[in-house]
């Protein structure tokens, strides 16, 4: 029986290619939830044809067909985006369970790096939308915003939307290493080293090889190691500490820091070079002072999450907590908020979440006599906040219900900051 038959009959709808170019136009025509890729494909080799998918399609995994005397070439596709292999002849059942593994997969994956990132933020989706296009580019990214942004959920959101979703992806954070350490974190060590060297280590760059490396903080390197970083960068290449042999190394590079590098660079801590080599795209995630508008948003998750984590219903927030929430600075940004939250499921004795329940910080009234924004203002603020949450974030029953017309509840929409509730 036929491949295409076989798939046909268990009620897998199949479409079919000759070549990369009718393939390219199958899959810019409909959506396709699965490339399956023969490596030998007459005139065309199917690892080019895998490249060439990978730059427009990245997020469409492939499984790569192959006969005994190519399964060198199928796992060498591995290194391109191929999300795995199979030798034929196939039989049916390793392909129906492959099949699933594999979609299951991915959209575990595209769940877990997107819908952890909550928002209605106009500037928060423009952010998802530029990093959607760089998808398929290996350009390194840096990741600005304060302590509690969220920079991490970027990190990822990066890696699972680029063409090495799959490669491995290692996590470092600078300053939580001593100078001394962070180079060995990084770059390894030979055997006999230094006193207590007795296996010979490998650095995160290596063990990310063909991957994805994300460094947190990295404003808090030293500038001994910044050189180190900046040699990688440039020449794909490192020895380990103590060690003579050049190793070769392809790592896309994901940085992210709380601190203005241009004030460090000024200052003689941060290398110009480097700054040069990190900023090629640059991503300021903004504060949640600056996105009063996705605090509803995030209360709801983090109740949700908090009722799986306990196996409970989630806990219910009274009217007057919400208003001190969107009049709260949270210089801690999400974090403190998510905390918060945890800190006030924990306190209360009856699922509902009231002003005694909060932490003391949050328990003082926050009102900045510096702001631009009056007690009135504030006052209005939350009613049309109130009106949104009330009518789904239907922006004509809100003018109508405030008696206003809809330019004037933009106009006032765009003077609160709260764009991300705007067309």
């Amino acid at each position: 029986m036929s491949l295409l038959r076989m798939l046909e009959d268990d009620s897998i709808s199949v479409t079919y290619a000759l070549n990369s170019s009718s393939a390219k136009l199958e899959l810019k025509a409909g959506s396709i939830d699965l490339i399956l890729l023969d490596v030998r494909l007459g005139d065309e080799s199917g690892l080019d044809v895998l490249k060439k998918l990978r730059q427009d399609f990245s997020t469409v995994p492939v499984i790569m067909l192959t006969g005994f005397g190519t399964i060198e070439t199928a796992v060498e596709s591995m290194k391109f985006g191929a999300s795995d292999y199979l030798l034929k002849p196939v039989q049916y059942k390793v392909i129906g369970k492959k099949i699933d593994d594999v979609i299951s997969q991915s959209v575990k994956v595209s769940e877990n790096s997107d819908s952890l990132i909550v928002s209605r933020d106009l500037g928060i989706e423009e952010l998802k939308s530029t990093i959607l296009k760089l998808s398929s580019s290996n350009l390194p990214i840096l990741l600005y915003g304060e302590n509690g942004t969220g920079k991490e959920l970027f990190a990822d959101f990066v890696y699972s939307s680029s063409n090495r979703k799959g490669k491995p992806f290692i996590k470092v954070n600078c300053a939580s290493f001593p100078d001394s350490l962070l180079d060995n974190e990084l770059f390894g060590h030979e055997k006999g080293a230094y006193t207590g060297a007795h296996t010979t280590y490998q650095g995160v760059f290596e063990k990310a090889d063909s991957g994805t490396l994300f460094l947190d903080e990295i404003g808090d390197m030293s500038l001994e190691v910044q050189a180190k970083v900046l040699r990688v960068l440039q020449n794909k290449e490192l020895y380990r500490l103590g060690g003579k042999e050049l190793i070769k190394v392809d790592v896309r590079l994901i940085s992210a820091t709380n601190k203005k590098l241009d004030d460090l660079i000024r200052e003689g801590k941060f290398r110009e070079d480097l700054y040069y080599r990190l900023n090629a795209a640059i991503m300021i995630i903004p504060p949640l002072k600056n996105r009063i508008s996705d605090i509803p948003l995030l209360i709801e998750s983090f109740l949700k999450e908090n009722a799986r984590e306990n196996n409970s219903e989630p806990y219910i927030l009274k009217a007057d907590v919400l208003e001190h929430f969107l009049q709260y600075p949270w210089p801690g940004n999400i974090r403190e908020l998510k905390n918060a939250l945890k800190y006030a499921s924990a306190i209360s004795v009856d699922a509902i979440i009231d002003m005694d329940c909060l932490p003391v910080q949050l328990k003082r009234v926050i009102l900045n006599e510096d702001s631009a924004v009056t007690p009135l203002e504030c006052s209005e603020k939350e009613t049309i906040l109130r009106e949104l949450m009330r009518t789904n974030f239907n922006k004509k029953k809100v003018a109508e219900s405030l008696n206003i017309s809809r330019t004037t509840l933009y106009s006032k929409l765009k003077k609160y900051e709260l764009n991300g509730f705007s067309d």
